[in-house]
């Protein structure tokens, strides 16, 4: 709802699903599938150029090239049985889930939800996808819920939105609660949470908080959400992370607001002040939370919270600009800080609670997203801006080879290897 919130997503939008200078057919398939999707055999890498490459980590190399048909595709997710793979086509005149069978690697169907799908979650018993979307239909935002065994539309709650004239996406990510019956999304438009029932007749109970809410983890029915920065924008704004108590949804009682600390470069000024992605440990114990700021993305502090006693633990000076997420490795060892600006990628030691390397992929820039080996010794990072995925030695801490997923165009997005709830934990995806 802010100038510099306005900027990042125009900035957002028009690299997600960049040119590209590539001409291939309906599909593609290249070398052999190993490992079991949604396992750690394959990493898929969704593009915004209508593609989505699979990367066979045992070989370091792409095995297949699969057409959508859509465009905008950089956000997906496998169902738990990695059968499925479920991408959101976001650009502006999309209004269609891409389905994969993520075993034979081809396209299945794309189906139709709404204005411009955002991000497609799955419940953890792999029944339904929700996918909350960027634009209105009419003057309402949607979240449809797509039955994954026959790929069609079970249900869609019609979210009222005030603020029409809102500018930009009108919604980012969702999440599930561990029991699979709440799924929460925020509304940009008018600064509000939704909480819907799908064990209740789909009720939708609406929370108001303080600013945009971007992203959302559970503890058992602990919903920690993540909020930009508390509005209107000024020099005292922080990151904040509100706490609600959901075992009675109707109700959803705050419990507590944690505002997130700054570095001295931040505070000196506001738009280095955006949190991004907060989400728990594979444990649960602690919780990290992200400041990336606004574009052009300088925001550098990590904060890990005690999720017991809901207070700071440390404040962590990322090494790279524009930190967005704190990717944890299966074994619980590490975080990898991908981020927005820049084309370093910080090491993270979550039993020192340090940053112990930092490497540099040294060309691209925006390296967001991760995948681990299912023995944490490898890691694969996107570097958008390079249209590649970085393999990394974690043991050895070093970058060992660069995949292209394409010749140009900057369209690579997520990586997907198995199921999540969040992007960062496939360890333990429901809490509590």
């Amino acid at each position: 709802m802010s100038d510099t919130s306005l900027s990042r997503r125009r900035f957002l939008r028009a690299a997600g699903f960049g040119a590209v200078a590539l001409t291939l057919g309906p599909q593609i398939l290249i070398g052999s599938r190993a490992g079991a999707a949604g396992h750690g055999g394959i990493t898929f890498a969704c593009r915004g150029d209508g593609r989505v490459v699979a990367i066979d980590e045992a070989r370091e190399a792409v095995s297949a090239t699969i057409e959508t048909g859509g465009r905008g595709g950089t956000l997906g997710s496998l169902t738990p049985s990695g059968d499925k793979l479920f991408v959101a086509n976001n650009a502006a005149d999309q209004r269609a889930v891409s389905v994969i069978d993520a075993r034979s690697l081809r396209h299945i169907t794309n189906v139709e939800t709404g204005n411009r799908p955002k991000h497609p979650v799955v419940t953890p018993d792999g029944r339904l996808v929700a996918v909350n979307h960027s634009g209105l239909d009419g003057r309402a935002f949607r979240v449809a819920f797509i039955n994954t065994a026959d790929n069609r539309v079970a249900h869609t709650a019609e979210l009222p939105v005030e603020n029409t004239a809102h500018t930009g996406d009108f919604s980012m990510h969702g999440s599930f609660s561990p029991d699979g019956r709440l799924f929460a999304i925020g509304s940009y438009a008018d600064n509000r949470v939704f909480v819907i029932d799908t064990g209740d007749g789909y009720r939708v109970t609406p929370l108001n908080v303080t600013g945009n809410p971007h992203y959302f983890d559970w503890y058992g029915r602990e919903m920690w959400v993540t909020v930009e920065f508390g509005e209107p924008k000024g020099a005292e704004s922080r990151c904040e992370i509100h706490v609600f108590d959901m075992r009675r949804p109707a109700a959803g009682a705050r419990a507590q607001v944690i505002r997130m600390p700054c570095s001295h470069g931040e505070a000196e000024n506001p738009a280095r002040v955006e949190g991004h992605h907060g989400s728990f440990s594979n444990d649960g114990a602690k919780f990290l939370v992200c400041n990336r700021g606004g574009s052009p993305f300088e925001g550098t502090s990590v904060t890990v919270i005690d999720r017991a006693n809901r207070r700071i633990e440390k404040h962590v000076i990322s090494t790279a600009n524009g930190a967005g997420h704190a990717y944890v490795s299966p074994d619980g060892r590490y975080a990898l800080l991908t981020q927005y600006g820049d084309t370093r990628l910080p090491i993270l030691d979550l039993r020192e609670m340090r940053i112990v390397n930092t490497l540099n992929a040294g060309t691209g820039g925006h390296m967001g997203h991760a995948t681990f080996s299912a023995d944490s010794r490898k890691a694969f990072v996107s570097n958008r801006r390079a249209d590649e995925v970085l393999v990394v030695d974690l043991p050895g801490q070093r970058i060992t080879r660069r995949i292209a997923t394409a010749p140009s165009g900057q369209a690579q997005g997520q990586l997907v290897n198995r199921y999540y709830n969040v992007f960062e934990r496939v360890v333990n995806p429901h809490l509590g």
